[in-house]
């Protein structure tokens, strides 16, 4: 009874995992090269574009938006980012992740890539840089 119950368990751990691994990835034309994504905030004051190699946000106030780089460096752009109603919300209890990229909702959307980090709401956007050298 118990080694049936440990192989059913383990079969269930290895099908799920399938099954996250095959819903989470964002899947491109082209062998290897990821398809455009894009999500917001519910209340749509903020949102962000991922073009497989940066993630540009902004939010509905302004006409300036940030970008994100693969480095972690961040940057001023002009707003190229739109959404609407049909954009996919990222919820509080949900992030979206590609590569070395990874976004949360605390408030704001708040996004990673390597050192560095930007956070786009309400309230505005905003973008920040760490480097470490031993």
């Amino acid at each position: 009874m118990g080694k049936g119950l440990l192989i059913a368990l383990l079969a269930a751990v290895v099908l799920g995992t399938a099954a996250v691994s095959v819903g989470a990835r964002t899947p491109g034309a082209g062998g290897g090269t990821p398809a455009p994504a894009a999500f917001r905030l519910s209340d749509g004051s903020a949102g962000c574009a991922f073009d497989g190699t940066r993630l540009s946000c902004a939010t509905a106030s302004r006409l300036e938006g940030v970008v994100l780089e693969a480095d972690g460096s961040s940057h001023p752009a002009a707003r190229a980012v739109t959404w609407n109603e049909t954009t996919p919300v990222l919820q509080r209890t949900e992030s979206w992740w590609h590569g070395g990229f990874s976004c949360r909702v605390e408030g704001d959307l708040v996004c990673e890539s390597e050192s560095g980090s930007i956070s786009v709401g309400a309230g505005g956007v905003g973008g920040a840089a760490s480097s470490f050298t031993p």
